[in-house]
């Protein structure tokens, strides 16, 4: 690798090698963050988003995966203009998921697996999976859970949490009806057999704290419904003295506790089965034949039912622009962003499927996509510069760099792993990683916003901006209203590649809103298209009072070979604030192929 810092002092000198700045180019465009430049603003993006139709808090300790709810209030705190849905569309189509459990205690050919998980004063807490009592609907074993309650007041519990291997029942739920049977075996006043459903996290509303929404179906008390706290919405029903099956419709139920949120905006993210007991009573409970029942087709429901959330949610969030993609999850994952979306219709494999991580089967996906007119997003693309440079970045437009913990390790790697892309003339527009699934902590996390320079919040325009790599990545908290661009002959050129017979071009580079001792580093990087598999690059760092007024510094970018310039801001703690994408510049005999949203004429 090759990466030397150059001072300002010998930028201004003649020859620093790959690049100089220079003087005399002409009046700068005036730029105001949130205003318009060049029939351009720069619009605030989240483009890796997760919700009620993805995996959530599925994992043994729960806790709830985002609504939509939640994320647009993220959203609305962080002060980003749109929020690209993109759930795992697997998970849309409940591809390959369970449509039961037979408690027979193995991993059921579907990777399920059984977590016991004790809650509050329990004691002689067991479970086993037994031949004698089972349902007489269905043949095996079942599960027997039995646990004591040692306090007085106290409800204690004992569950089995099933857990559905790669989250293989979590998935929205408005179109789930579940059937299970159960047979009490010891309850009374105070001991109850109980199936809880964990679905999504909200935001505190309608006068409720924030939190996870969660039903419980009790088995051994008089029918009822009541709400336990403000969260927990408890279905009781009388025991029969023998098997009998429990109805779930969790999104009737959601409505009938909740009725001012939207029941649809949730997910079935956990399910446990166990007992509950107090003041030194037993309960002890047998569970047998799980049916969930789905209605959706594999491609269309789940598009339908987002984008009528997408619709009613937009009424309360109306500064918000709201667009559909996903996360394509059964290659290499992948985002999709198209005016009009489409989930691919994965053929059968069966229950439980796994991902072909092959280079051939992204590769076939992404033209899939892009033969109905989308943009592809390498999502956390591998550290492994060789494989990138050699599949071409599986034919990507996009690829994500900053990770959600800012300044990180594999920020930094996916950084050096962007250079060697652009070094090799992989046009890659860089974004940043938000792929949140929680919905919570927006405001204290290191993320960055992937902002582009549009005429509009629409998609067609967005969908322009991002292929024409008119895009520049912020820090959504510590540099929210700060802004990058790159011009050439007074032209937008960030992510742009001009070929020409000059040998420099002018680039005027413009930083706006830095704060108080921030400075720009300039990065310079060899573009020789060779295959090389590390970066090639200089490093020349500009005070913040360069860019002063929102002027533009001037910096001369000499071509050689082919060069690259892109520009990083850094915090005086070094905290980085932002990044833009890279302009190219490459002899005009070169005969790589460049997208046509990526073509730059010089005019002189």
């Amino acid at each position: 690798m090759v990466e030397r810092e150059v001072s300002r002092r010998a930028v201004l000198g003649a020859g620093v090698g790959v690049a100089a700045a220079v003087g005399g180019l002409g009046s700068p465009a005036v730029a105001r963050r949130g205003g318009e430049r060049l029939g351009r603003v720069p619009v605030s993006m989240s483009m890796h988003t997760h919700s009620s139709f993805s995996e959530g808090g599925s994992w043994a300790d729960g806790g709830g995966g985002a609504s939509m709810l939640a994320q647009l209030e993220q959203a609305k705190q962080t002060g980003t203009d749109v929020v690209w849905w993109t759930d795992h569309d697997w998970r849309m189509e409940a591809y390959g998921y369970y449509d039961g459990i037979r408690f027979d205690g193995t991993d059921e050919g579907q990777q399920l697996a059984w977590v016991p998980q004790n809650e509050g004063p329990v004691t002689d807490a067991r479970h086993a999976f037994v031949d004698e009592p089972h349902s007489p609907d269905e043949p095996g074993k079942a599960l027997r859970v039995t646990a004591t309650g040692t306090s007085a007041a106290e409800w204690g519990a004992a569950w089995l949490f099933a857990d559905g291997g790669n989250s293989f029942y979590t998935t929205n739920l408005t179109d789930t009806t579940l059937f299970v049977d159960v047979l009490a075996e010891r309850i009374g006043p105070d001991a109850e057999v109980v199936v809880q459903l964990e679905t999504s996290y909200r935001p505190a509303t309608a006068g409720r704290p924030a939190g996870v929404y969660v039903l419980e179906y009790r088995v051994g008390g008089q029918a009822s419904r009541t709400l336990r706290g403000e969260l927990t919405g408890v279905v009781t029903v009388p025991a029969t003295g023998g098997w009998q099956t429990l109805k779930i419709r969790p999104r009737k139920d959601i409505h009938t506790f909740w009725p001012e949120i939207m029941a649809e905006d949730s997910a079935l993210a956990r399910l446990r089965f166990g007992v509950r007991a107090r003041n030194n009573a037993t309960g002890q409970g047998v569970f047998d034949h799980l049916r969930i029942k789905r209605t959706r087709d594999q491609t269309r429901w789940a598009v339908r039912e987002q984008r009528d959330l997408m619709k009613r949610l937009g009424r309360r969030y109306r500064g918000i622009t709201q667009l559909l993609g996903s996360e394509v999850s059964m290659v290499r994952h992948l985002n999709v962003y198209m005016e009009h979306f489409e989930l691919f219709p994965y053929a059968d494999r069966g229950v439980a499927p796994v991902l072909d991580d092959s280079v051939a089967a992204a590769r076939e996906m992404v033209r899939w996509y892009h033969q109905r007119g989308a943009l592809v997003q390498y999502n956390h693309p591998p550290i492994d510069a060789a494989e990138l440079v050699a599949s071409r970045a599986l034919g990507c437009d996009l690829m994500e760099t900053v990770d959600p913990g800012g300044v990180s390790t594999i920020t930094r790697q996916r950084l050096d792993l962007f250079d060697v892309a652009a070094r090799n003339a992989l046009f890659l527009t860089a974004t940043s990683r938000n792929d949140d699934h929680a919905g919570r902590d927006w405001t204290t996390k290191d993320l960055f916003q992937t902002s582009a320079w549009s005429r509009s919040r629409r998609a067609r325009d967005l969908i322009a901006a991002l292929a024409a790599g008119h895009v520049f990545l912020n820090h959504q908290r510590l540099w929210r209203d700060g802004a990058l661009d790159l011009l050439v002959d007074g032209r937008r050129a960030m992510g742009q590649v001009i070929r020409t017979d000059a040998a420099y071009a002018p680039v005027e580079i413009f930083a706006d809103h830095l704060p108080v001792g921030a400075r720009v580093d300039v990065v310079v990087g060899v573009c020789d298209r060779g295959g090389a598999t590390s970066r090639s690059i200089e490093r020349q760092p500009f005070p913040a009072t360069a860019f002063a007024g929102g002027e533009a510094l001037p910096f001369r970018l000499d071509r050689a070979s082919g060069r690259y310039l892109r520009v990083e801001a850094y915090a005086a703690d070094e905290t980085p604030l932002g990044f833009s994408n890279p302009v190219w510049l490459l002899p005009d005999d070169d005969t790589i192929e460049v997208p046509n949203a990526r073509r730059f004429e010089l005019r002189h």
